[in-house]
């Protein structure tokens, strides 16, 4: 059953998030098979007050989401997000199914 990696967050420096960051993290995403399903730097707010930034991914599994977090290879990578950006908050959600009966 397919999963979503949920992040919402503040930048600090948008250009170098988008040139530093943005180009290096497709790969990865690609190589856990995940799909950029929402992706805004500048999402509105409907309730709260939560982060302008928003990003969801599809990946085929629970696991495969752990498995791109975890991804040594991406530590670095990783690392240029979590120094750009400020309020971060990352969920793993399961895709919804209505239960039978």
């Amino acid at each position: 059953m397919s999963a979503y990696f949920i992040l919402t967050q503040d930048f600090t420096d948008l250009e170098r998030f988008q040139q530093e960051y943005v180009p290096k993290v497709f790969p990865f995403i690609a190589k856990h098979n995940g799909e950029v399903i929402v992706a805004s730097f500048d999402a509105e707010p409907l309730e709260g007050d939560p982060p302008k930034g928003a990003v969801v991914i599809k990946f085929p599994s629970e696991q495969a989401v752990r498995d791109w977090v975890n991804d040594p290879d991406y530590k670095e990578v990783k690392e240029i997000r979590l120094a750009l950006t400020t309020n971060a908050n990352a969920v793993l959600a399961p895709e919804f199914r209505m239960a039978e009966g």
